[in-house]
């Protein structure tokens, strides 16, 4: 079917713009948004587009380490409805100068979160690799990313309180493709470190399988120049709570020959189930939703793919930003699926 984005000089199939490698509800547009405002305060937002699916999404959600509140959002979409339309309710995510300024306003009448916010990239975005799993032959993930550190200005509300941000590092990743599954893995670990310093960003994605086996690495040192050094290696020594992140190290090799060791201590936790990164189809419905996460049970409830509020230190120099895990079966960590204790190793 043809659509007003035929009229786009940039097709790259002999077909129809709307026509995409893999035709399945799976494929999908998203961007996704993250900042650590502060303490043990995080904030994150993002939305999709799954034109196969019939489908836009959004959501929202903040995590002070006390409570986080959660707000999904979802609406139809028909072949030939605009893809690049920046609202969905009441949030509004939108790319006011391409890969340099975003624009993200959450105004929902009855939620306790709002934010008005401006990201301005600092370093030009960095492309991932693309990740393609087959299953018994069939493709069943083939998905890339654009990873991109910037600054972030703006006011957030959350439960009547303002915090007020000026040029506050944080991250946004722009994706593209067909996945699997949501949340975090049953077998394996899943492990993304994004990191801010004054000057620079590293940032680094591994995935092991359930041995230990490391199966994807991609990583940069990005800084003015955009991406100044590409990771080649990297080991990590991770501390658990259970099964939550509690801190640790990663020990990353450049292709330069330069090495970097960083180390992190978790200040904050957002659980991305909240957010519909879950199997769990009641977490992808469109709601709200308010969580004690000082309570053990409720805590338990929302565990699995999280972002992981850290503060970090690199040969000295001090930064924040995050390490986003996801922990299922893992011979080192989790063997036979048994809850780590506390401390880890």
């Amino acid at each position: 079917m043809l659509t007003p984005s035929d009229e786009s000089y940039t097709h790259q199939l002999v077909a129809p713009a709307a026509v995409t490698v893999h035709p399945e509800p799976g494929w999908a547009e998203r961007c996704y948004h993250l900042l650590h405002v502060g303490g043990a305060t995080v904030l994150h937002a993002g939305r999709a587009v799954y034109a196969h699916a019939g489908r836009r999404t959004g959501f929202a959600g903040v995590s002070t380490g006390e409570v986080q509140h959660a707000l999904r959002l979802a609406e139809p979409f028909a072949p030939g409805d605009d893809p690049d339309r920046p609202t969905i309710g009441g949030l509004r995510i939108e790319a006011t100068r391409s890969l340099e300024e975003i624009r993200l306003v959450l105004d929902e009448p009855g939620f306790p979160v709002a934010f008005d916010l401006t990201y301005r990239g600092r370093f030009a975005p960095a492309a991932t690799e693309p990740n393609r799993i087959e299953r018994d032959g069939r493709v069943v993930t083939e998905y890339m990313n654009l990873f991109q550190s910037g600054l972030y200005s703006g006011t957030v509300v959350v439960d009547g309180v303002q915090s007020r941000l000026e040029n506050r590092a944080g991250f946004r990743d722009r994706g593209w493709g067909l996945r699997k599954h949501e949340g975090a893995p049953r077998r394996g670990l899943v492990t993304a470190c994004f990191c801010e310093l004054p000057d620079e960003a590293l940032y680094a994605i591994l995935y092991e399988t359930a041995s230990g086996r490391r199966v994807f690495t991609n990583g940069w040192r990005l800084d003015e120049r955009g991406v100044a050094d590409t990771v080649t290696r990297a080991e990590h020594d991770l501390r658990w709570d259970g099964t939550l992140l509690a801190g640790g190290r990663l020990r990353l090799g450049f292709a330069s020959g330069a090495e970097r060791t960083v180390d992190l201590e978790v200040v904050g936790r957002l659980y991305l189930s909240t957010a519909g990164y879950t199997a769990d189809e009641s977490r992808t419905a469109p709601g709200s939703e308010r969580h004690d996460v000082t309570d053990p049970r409720v805590v338990a409830r929302l565990d699995g793919q999280n972002d992981n509020a850290c503060r970090f230190t690199v040969g000295g120099v001090e930064g924040h930003g995050y390490v986003e895990t996801g922990l299922g079966i893992h011979d080192r960590y989790r063997p036979g699926g048994a809850r780590p204790q506390s401390g880890g190793r």
